[in-house]
C-alpha cells in the first residue's frame, strides 16, 4: 500500500510548477539531508519534489517527512512493499507535472545554479530535449571530486550517430533536465545490468543533448561487485553476469527498436555487443589478478 503526504499549502496543490524533480529514495539516511538541502535552496525557485520513499527503515522517513513539512514544494510519497529501484525512479517520473524534469538521487549534490542554468539553456535551443553540465565523482573520501572529462553531446548528430557516440558513455546525463513530454515518451525497458542505457539511448533518439559548461553535478561513487550493484536496486541474492548482459542488450533492442523501429533497435543492440566484447580483457585481467 501507497502513501502520499499531501503538500503543507493546499493552494499550492493545483499549481503546476516549471520543474518536477523526482528523487527516489531508499535507506539514504546518510546523505538524503545534504541532498534536500542543495535541491531545496536552487536559484529555479518554481519547482515541485517529488519524493518517493521506498520503504526506507533507517530513519529516512522522518527526514524526508520533515522536509515535506517544513516546504510545500515537497511531494511526499512511500511504498510499503519496495520497488525495484528502476521502477522507483519511473515511478517518479510519472508524478512529474512541470515543463522540465530532473531526476535526483539521493546521495548527489548540485550547484545552487545547476537546474536555472539548464533551463535557460533549453528554452535557447528548443530542439534539445536535454541539457546537462560538468560532472565531478565525489567518494567518501573526496567529497569535492574533480571535473570528469565526459563528452556526451549530441547536437548536430544523426540519430545513427548519436548512439553511436552514447553507447559506451556511462549514464551521468542520466541526471540532467530533461523536456518532460520527451522524457515520458522513452520506452520503459528494464534490465538489471546498466537498467538506465537502454532508456538513455532510446531517449537519444528523439532529440539532441546538449552540454551546459560551467555548472557541476557532484556524483557520488562507490567501487561496488556486480552482486552488491544489482542486490541495491533489485533486493535479490544472486546475480549472473552472463544473463545480466544478454538482458541488456535485449533490453536495448525493444527501446530503440520502439522508438526507430527495428533496424534502430538491431544497431543499437549491435553497439552494445561491441561494447562488452572491448570490456572483456579487463574483465578478465582483474579476474585472474584480483585487482578492482
Amino acid at each position: 500500500m501507497d502513501s502520499v503526504l499531501p503538500p503543507q499549502d493546499p493552494g499550492n496543490a493545483s499549481k503546476v510548477p516549471r520543474v518536477s524533480i523526482g528523487m527516489p529514495v531508499y535507506n539514504g539516511a546518510a546523505f538524503v539531508r545534504e541532498a534536500l538541502r542543495t535541491l531545496l535552496s536552487q536559484t529555479e525557485a518554481d519547482f515541485e519534489l517529488i519524493v518517493s520513499d521506498n520503504g526506507s527503515s533507517d530513519g529516512s522517513t522522518e527526514i524526508l517527512l520533515a522536509a515535506a513539512a517544513g516546504d510545500s514544494r515537497v511531494r511526499y510519497f512511500r511504498h510499503d512493499k519496495s520497488l525495484r529501484a528502476y521502477d522507483n525512479f519511473h515511478y517518479v517520473l510519472a508524478q512529474a507535472r512541470g515543463e522540465y524534469f530532473m531526476w535526483a538521487a539521493c546521495d548527489d549534490n548540485w550547484d545552487a545554479n545547476f537546474i536555472e542554468k539548464l533551463a535557460q539553456a533549453l528554452e535557447l535551443q528548443p530542439e534539445a530535449i536535454m541539457a546537462f553540465g560538468n560532472v565531478n565523482t565525489v567518494t567518501p573520501t573526496d567529497k569535492i571530486g574533480a571535473v570528469v572529462p565526459f563528452d556526451f553531446q549530441t547536437a548536430g548528430l544523426k540519430t545513427m550517430a548519436r548512439l553511436c557516440k552514447l553507447a559506451p558513455l556511462q549514464c551521468y546525463y542520466f541526471y540532467g533536465l530533461w523536456r518532460t513530454l520527451a522524457i515520458k515518451r522513452a520506452p520503459y525497458s528494464y534490465c538489471a545490468w546498466w537498467p538506465d542505457l537502454p532508456l538513455m539511448l532510446a531517449a537519444s533518439m528523439l532529440g539532441p543533448f546538449i552540454h551546459v559548461p560551467g555548472v557541476r553535478f557532484y556524483y557520488y561513487e562507490v567501487p561496488k561487485s556486480n552482486l552488491r550493484r544489482v542486490k541495491e536496486q533489485d533486493y535479490v541474492d544472486r546475480f549472473n553476469l552472463l544473463l545480466g548482459v544478454g538482458g541488456l542488450i535485449a533490453a536495448v533492442y525493444r527501446a530503440c527498436a520502439a522508438v526507430g523501429g527495428p533496424f534502430m533497435g538491431v544497431y543499437a543492440a549491435a553497439l552494445v555487443i561491441w561494447k562488452q566484447i572491448r570490456t572483456v580483457p579487463g574483465y578478465l585481467y582483474r579476474r585472474l589478478t584480483g585487482h578492482r
